[in-house]
């Protein structure tokens, strides 16, 4: 009996030390999958941020460049450039799907023209658009309805025409400031 309770133990031991051994590896495996997308989320944030030329420090890790706010995760939150010495140019520059995590965008008096574009629908995430003091043009786009988390869009002193569209109105949290632009309505 004694041998049997023995044998019993032993066996019990082992099925404990190999689970054990089991999620010890399930973490190790969980971990290096999250470095991986989080690498690969870093070098598209990154190849993003270069490829508009709004930069001059590129060789440094974009978390630590002036106007670039990361999160913990080293993951863009927040771009925020006031009166830029450099005209920026087409915000279309910029790869908006390259920033999942991204919560504010503040491009001020940066010298940004031509039309807004839609991809800036796809930030979900945002909670601050500032876009005024730019020469931006043509309607507000459509894609914006689905920015569920704006809280603050402002667009004053562009060159922005047509009406606010209806599907704006599932925003419940917008303020809008449009100032001297051309846009009229209010959403329902």
């Amino acid at each position: 009996m004694v041998e049997l309770k023995m044998v019993s133990f032993v066996f019990t031991e082992m099925v404990v030390t190999i689970t054990m051994m089991m999620m010890m590896m399930m973490m190790m495996i969980f971990s290096l999958a999250y470095a991986i997308s989080s690498s690969s989320l870093s070098t598209d944030e990154g190849k993003a941020l270069r490829s508009t030329g709004w930069w001059n420090n590129s060789a440094s890790h974009y978390c630590t460049w002036e106007h670039v706010i990361c999160n913990q995760a080293n993951s863009v939150a927040g771009i925020t450039i006031f009166n830029s010495d450099k005209e920026l140019g087409e915000l279309s520059k910029l790869n908006f799907s390259s920033f999942p995590n991204l919560v504010d965008l503040q491009l001020y008096n940066c010298g940004l023209n031509g039309s807004i574009p839609q991809q800036i629908g796809t930030l979900t995430h945002l909670t601050a658009l500032e876009l005024s003091f730019n020469n931006l043009t043509g309607e507000l786009p459509l894609s914006w309805a689905n920015l569920s988390q704006l809280e603050f869009l402002i667009l004053s002193n562009n060159r922005l025409h047509g009406s606010i569209p209806p599907e704006f109105g599932k925003m419940t949290n917008l303020i809008y400031l449009l100032g001297s632009n051309h846009i009229s309505g209010y959403p329902s």
